[in-house]
């Protein structure tokens, strides 16, 4: 029998629902035909910046070359663009890539692999064939790229599809993910993953509509917008005249709770619960920061993007939601000691942590 190493994930949504066997065996067939025509086109993108080695996902959707990813994979520790990656193919060759255009508000990248041609592909979905409530299909490279084990396979529901700048999905992704694809049962690409949360319902996706609508734009390269709008947890950035571009709501406190396709109404989160300002990244063990909201009491301490968090109140994180949870757990006012390396020195913060608004 030939060994297969991919691995599926199935979201809570598709225990949900009772279905004949006959149609289960259609879906099976139809996940498995989708994840065959995809996943070649599934890659793992490295950076080395800062002394540090970054890891994402992206998606190669034309024989040229063309890579999709998110715009947060491709920066520096500090923010800045890369102007050149490593990309690493699902048979495990390792190419160069030019880093294109970034959309900072949408967290939308291209990059362009350097030479060759007739790169194998997955096409990019039409943005008015998606619905919410479809099945999808989420790859990447979670922890970086294992030859051993290839992209991973996880399927659930497409349960928020505005078509403005967030899509959500309950599909499982995790640090390491981001960038990487999600596929409908065609194979094609509808969207590319963005924030990850500890929280399934919270993860979120670029709509492929928002690369096609600025598709020379992309290709033609540099960076525009405010990457502070993606830390606004917002789902319609659809940028407003005259409007400040600047977060409404804070990491990790959320006005109300969204909900997958067949999950209960949660309750809203309580005002006054505790807030840090951060978003995280886990590349295998190492929780690093990813962006620091402005005003935020994370950045009222020091802390930065591109920092590693190495101990918090003594103890090693051994996730990103171990984090949040305990954060969620304390109250405002309390403080919140961390120990972080920067530059390759540890240092030590102490955190006040704010009150939800």
């Amino acid at each position: 029998m030939k060994h297969d190493s991919t691995i599926f994930t199935l979201g809570f949504a598709m225990l949900a629902f009772p279905a004949a066997a006959d149609t289960l065996k259609e879906r099976q067939d139809k996940i498995t035909a989708a994840v065959n025509k995809g996943r070649t086109a599934v890659v793992c993108i490295q950076n080395r910046a800062g002394g540090m080695m970054g890891s994402g996902s992206g998606v190669i959707v034309n024989k040229e070359g063309l890579v999709l990813t998110a715009a947060h994979v491709v920066d520096t520790p500090n923010g800045n663009q890369l102007h050149e990656v490593s990309i690493v193919l699902a048979d495990g060759r390792e190419v160069k890539g030019e880093v294109l255009g970034r959309d900072l508000s949408r967290d939308a990248a291209m990059v362009q692999i350097k030479g060759g041609a007739d790169w194998a592909f997955a096409e990019a979905a039409p943005k008015d064939s998606i619905e919410q409530g479809e099945w999808c299909i989420a790859m990447g490279h979670p922890g970086g790229f294992d030859p051993q084990r290839g992209a991973p396979v996880r399927v659930g529901r497409l349960w928020l599809a505005n078509g403005k700048a967030f899509y959500r999905s309950d599909c499982t992704v995790s640090g390491g993910d981001s960038g990487g694809p999600l596929f409908d049962l065609e194979g094609r690409v509808i969207g590319i993953h963005s924030s990850i949360s500890m929280d399934i319902t919270e993860n979120r996706h670029v709509p492929i509509g928002v690369f096609q609508d600025d598709w020379e734009k992309l290709k033609k390269g540099g960076s525009w917008g405010d990457k502070r709008r993606v830390l606004s947890n917002e789902d319609d950035l659809t940028p407003k005249k005259d409007q400040e571009a600047k977060p409404k709501r804070k990491p990790f406190s959320k006005e109300d709770q969204p909900r997958g396709p067949s999950e209960p109404e949660v309750a809203p989160v309580p005002k006054g619960s505790a807030w840090l300002g951060l978003t995280m990244q886990q590349d295998g063990e190492t929780v690093t920061v990813d962006a620091v909201a402005e005003g935020s009491p994370a950045a009222e301490a020091g802390l930065k993007k591109g920092d590693i968090i190495l101990q918090v109140e003594g103890k090693t994180p051994g996730s990103v939601g171990e984090i949040a949870a305990g954060v969620r757990s304390r109250k405002p006012g309390e403080k919140l000691k961390l120990t972080i390396k920067r530059d390759g020195k540890e240092e030590s913060k102490e955190v006040t942590l704010g009150e939800a608004k």
